[in-house]
């Protein structure tokens, strides 16, 4: 695992590869299998430099997506002060259903270097449940 990993989860998604993807950029849908997101809006289809707007803990945030391949690979980036972090989701086809991964790197700053640990391990015990919460979600969705 990369220094900067804070973790790192696969998941197999019993609903086809595009259902998988049209389920993930459903930013509307995002609360009800990402803890602590209250609302999530972008409009349009997902694009590089794309601002996603949520709300999480009554706070107004933005994430950006930072990398993309459309159907297959997206990269939400969020950066609050000194910390940025990265949610990398990569969809595989496995069969007639989909396997997605979801690596979150948190990048500190070198006056936070000392906490890095902590703050990576808040990040994993906060989001690491997100691809089981999602895949729970699409498997039950319509």
């Amino acid at each position: 695992m990369d220094s900067d990993t804070a973790f790192t989860d696969t998941q197999l998604v019993y609903v086809s590869f595009t259902r998988a993807w049209a389920l993930l950029t459903d930013w509307d849908a995002a609360p009800v299998w990402m803890s602590g997101v209250d609302h999530m809006y972008a409009e349009g289809r997902p694009e590089l430099g794309m601002a996603v707007d949520f709300t999480a803990g009554g706070h107004e945030r933005t994430a950006t997506i930072t990398a993309l391949d459309p159907g297959c690979s997206l990269t939400l980036t969020m950066s609050s002060g000194d910390v940025q972090t990265d949610y990398r989701y990569d969809l595989a086809q496995d069969g007639d259903n989909v396997r997605i991964s979801l690596t979150v790197d948190v990048v500190v700053s070198d006056g936070l270097a000392e906490m890095a640990g902590e703050i990576r391990e808040s990040v994993a015990e906060a989001d690491g449940s997100q691809l089981r919460q999602f895949k729970e979600y699409a498997e039950a969705s319509p």
